[in-house]
């Protein structure tokens, strides 16, 4: 049910430091190690090899690895000088990018948590696509196990970019991608596509939409991370046989996306604590806390970033809303229309990387 980003049964695994990528014959960026993206600060996974590298050297490596030569060459990349070597590697481009010793970017100069999130993606990328390569098992029981361990790595995976991105956003240095988009078909595709996960958890999605487009500038992405993590917080939370709720309006000259369960709700003496990253202050006060704490903090930093709010309102007994503002009228640079969206997944399902703590293991079957 998923979409892997890397194409073909490769029977190599590339080392999690090197700086490397792989593209499609086309040129499509297939796979980039996590070493290459810290050095890059950036995920470009999807993205073209015209996107990054001038035409004419994109149109010579393409043709280079058809007729099954490699080619090195000196280029700038996202404004770095890098020398590069290209050979074909079953069927598709192997690039390697050395970086000269100037323009290394200094590992040390990262946060902890930053060093730690990106060791985990590397580590991941590379075992996924050893797990693409291995045969299917006709036997339920040994097909069950590997599904298990597949959904381990969606949950690894999920919580790297919730640190990392955690950690940036404490620095200062989380970035809104901003497009002109309209809320209420966001939301409506949004629902759409996560309400047949939460039925299979006997859990009914239900929403209430204005009729009326919503157009706002905001970071699609972003926010639909925020989303979904909201709703899989929910799921987890909530009883078969309950009801999640999203809801759409307009308050002033902001619109208000509210997630209601209906939960057990959470403690009034936690509610302080929702909001901080490993909720250190519930752990000293004695209180069992589920989860990392990652999913609500990144909630808040990403509206805070739109100028907006998250707010949490919940009773003991009676479940939790999840209130979120977004101004209508927000301002800022925007990306051009047709450029390409980014992607913190790295080709893989938003859905199923989100939902991971609450979907049966059977949704990660890869044969499936």
């Amino acid at each position: 049910m998923d979409r892997s980003p890397f194409g073909g049964n490769m029977t190599w695994f590339p080392a999690a430091d090197d700086n490397l990528m792989v593209c499609s014959p086309s040129g499509r960026i297939l796979f980039m190690t996590g070493s290459l993206r810290f050095q890059l600060d950036e995920d470009l996974v999807g993205r073209s090899l015209n996107d990054i590298l001038p035409d004419s050297l994109a149109a010579q490596l393409i043709a280079c690895a058809h007729g099954g030569q490699g080619h090195s060459f000196q280029a700038t990349l996202r404004g770095r000088s890098v020398r590069c070597s290209m050979e074909p590697r079953e069927g598709n481009l192997l690039i390697t990018v050395f970086f000269t010793e100037g323009d290394q970017k200094p590992a040390m100069a990262l946060s902890a948590a930053e060093l730690l999130s990106r060791e985990i993606s590397g580590s991941l990328a590379t075992m996924f696509v050893a797990w693409d390569s291995l045969p299917g098992d006709r036997d339920a029981k040994s097909q069950y196990a590997k599904s298990v361990i597949r959904q381990g790595m969606y949950r690894l995976m999920r919580l790297s970019r919730n640190m990392l991105d955690c950690a940036r956003a404490e620095n200062g240095r989380l970035e809104l991608n901003l497009r002109q988009g309209e809320l209420t078909s966001f939301c409506l595709g949004l629902c759409q596509r996560a309400a047949p996960f939460l039925e299979a958890l006997e859990i009914p999605l239900s929403w209430d939409l204005p009729r009326s487009p919503l157009p706002c500038l905001f970071d699609q992405e972003k926010l639909e991370r925020v989303l979904l993590n909201l709703l899989a917080n929910s799921a987890k939370y909530t009883c078969p046989g309950n009801r999640v709720r999203l809801s759409l309006s307009v308050k002033g000259e902001s619109a208000v996306i509210a997630v209601a369960d209906q939960g057990p709700g959470i403690p009034p003496a936690m509610l302080p604590y929702v909001f901080t990253r490993r909720q250190e202050g519930a752990a000293s006060a004695g209180m069992m806390v589920g989860g990392a704490g990652y999913g609500f903090a990144l909630a808040k930093a990403v509206m805070s970033l739109h100028g907006g709010a998250c707010v949490i309102s919940s009773a003991e007994g009676q479940g939790a809303t999840v209130t979120l503002t977004l101004p209508l009228g927000l301002s800022g640079p925007a990306l051009p229309l047709g450029a390409p969206a980014a992607d913190y997944a790295s080709g893989f399902d938003h859905l199923l990387l989100e939902l991971s703590p609450v979907l049966p293991p059977e949704y990660y079957d890869k044969n499936k």
